[in-house]
């Protein structure tokens, strides 16, 4: 690691070409049984925010990671080294390889960040192929903040069996953008069409409570895509930056493996994080809009603290995440009863879980073991996920799938839920509500409508 403190954004990025010549020469002066070598070069910067530079570059990968509670953020264009569902066979082995790469580097390590697909075949129908079943990968060149701190950073993966020239680490370098920019505005909205239709929603609900009333579900998560056309494509980024302005309290991502296709979200819920051994989880269900006068407000909360059909509902998240935690850990810890989590548009019932994970226990494990929750699929798992195959009338791709940054010591993922892909000038978002006994078809629609009104808004150019 080759670090330099408090320079302006421009400085750094000019000081950067020598640092990566000194970095190619180490390299090839090392020694011949020497196979590998990562390599993060830091420049500390000021002023610098990572949304504003991301949305000055012109590359066409892309990647960007807020986190909900630790305030870390990745803003990072290009790749220096990606494991995705085309080199590896299963999350262990993608988990296992993105590790052994890591470990190459040197105390500065990177983080790999992306996602995974909800499930194996929910990526095979449009307009998903091209994000693939499985992304991660380290960015060429990123700015992140961590703990009030900011650097500019160029990451270098070398190996004997991959010619890699110094000319053309130097040519991509050129093409970062010593600049910052503001979200523009976006291009004019044509049209909406929501899959499915009041009516279409209506019968899947009505399906949907007959398998409950006959016990074969506890709860199922139906799922809706509302289906937005622009007049020219719509840069992921800008409705990114711009939807980060009204979510402050949620995570947000951006996964944009090329310039035709991205998906991004502001997803209120966090799947998992992992720290060293310790394991942190939360059963999030339940939602009501935040407003401006207090007692509104507290009157939205005391409604969620105290409708059966949302508290049962969380209950079975809850329930069941003690149950999978088990399976992980020697130790489990639950509150018992729920809280309402405040977000700055939404609010939620919430319960936090912590575990302590046996030694085996690899991030592979926890995903297989806690994805998908009953609060993006249902209860019974197995039965729930058979049924949403015939309940939706479009596949999920992404959307409420695993995201987030893993690395050698640290991971964290959040559920993409309220969460969008974008193909040129259409954008379509995704959003669920979970169904239970006593559920109203027309109460779940507009749960839906309260959950992308975010989005709704950030389209009609009501936010800006």
């Amino acid at each position: 690691m080759i670090t330099t403190r408090g320079a302006l954004l421009e400085h750094a990025c000019a000081e950067m070409p020598m640092r990566i010549r000194k970095a190619f020469k180490d390299w090839n002066n090392a020694p011949d049984q020497v196979m590998q070598r990562g390599v993060r070069i830091e420049v500390g910067i000021e002023d610098c925010d990572p949304m504003r530079w991301l949305l000055a570059q012109k590359f066409p990968r892309q990647l960007y990671w807020s986190s909900r509670d630790t305030g870390e953020v990745i803003a990072g264009v290009g790749c220096c080294h990606e494991c995705n569902s085309g080199s590896v066979e299963h999350p262990d082995a993608l988990f296992d390889k993105a590790n052994e790469v890591l470990k190459h580097f040197g105390a500065c390590k990177p983080v790999y960040a992306g996602g995974f697909s909800f499930s194996d075949g929910s990526v095979d129908e449009p307009p998903w192929p091209e994000m693939g079943k499985t992304r991660f990968w380290i960015p060429f060149a990123e700015v992140c903040r961590r703990e009030d701190k900011t650097v500019l950073a160029c990451n270098l993966y070398f190996r004997r069996n991959v010619e890699q020239p110094l000319q053309d680490l130097l040519h991509d370098w050129q093409s970062v953008l010593p600049r910052l920019l503001f979200p523009e505005d976006l291009p004019t909205l044509m049209c909406r069409r929501d899959h499915p239709d009041k009516e279409g929603w209506e019968s899947n609900v009505a399906a949907a409570l007959g398998l409950i009333e006959n016990g074969i579900l506890d709860k199922v998560v139906l799922a809706r895509k509302a289906e937005y056309t622009f007049a020219i494509p719509v840069p992921a980024a800008h409705i990114l930056a711009i939807l980060e302005t009204v979510t402050s309290t949620c995570y947000h991502f951006l996964i944009q493996p090329s310039e035709k296709v991205a998906f991004m979200g502001t997803p209120p819920e966090c799947l998992f994080k992992r720290e060293g051994r310790h394991l942190q989880t939360e059963a999030l269900a339940g939602t009501r809009p935040r407003v401006s006068n207090e007692e509104e407000d507290e009157a939205f909360e005391a409604e969620l603290m105290n409708t059966p059909k949302d508290r049962h509902e969380q209950e079975l998240v809850r329930r069941d995440l003690i149950r999978q935690l088990h399976l992980l850990s020697d130790r489990v810890e639950a509150d018992e009863q729920p809280v309402v989590l405040k977000l700055e548009r939404k609010q939620h019932l919430i319960s936090r879980l912590r575990a302590s994970l046996r030694e085996e226990v690899g991030d592979a494990d926890i995903v297989k073991a806690l994805h998908p929750t009953p609060a993006v699929g249902g209860s019974p798992r197995a039965n729930a996920l058979r049924e949403l195959g015939a309940l939706e009338p479009f596949s999920r791709g992404w959307y409420a799938a695993p995201v987030g940054r893993f690395g050698l010591d640290y991971t964290e993922f959040a559920v993409a839920i309220r969460s969008g892909l974008v193909r040129g000038r259409q954008v379509n978002i995704y959003s669920g509500a979970g169904i239970v006994k006593g559920s109203d078809p027309a109460s779940e629609w507009q749960e839906i409508e309260n959950k992308i009104s975010d989005f709704v808004k950030v389209t009609s150019g009501q936010v800006r």
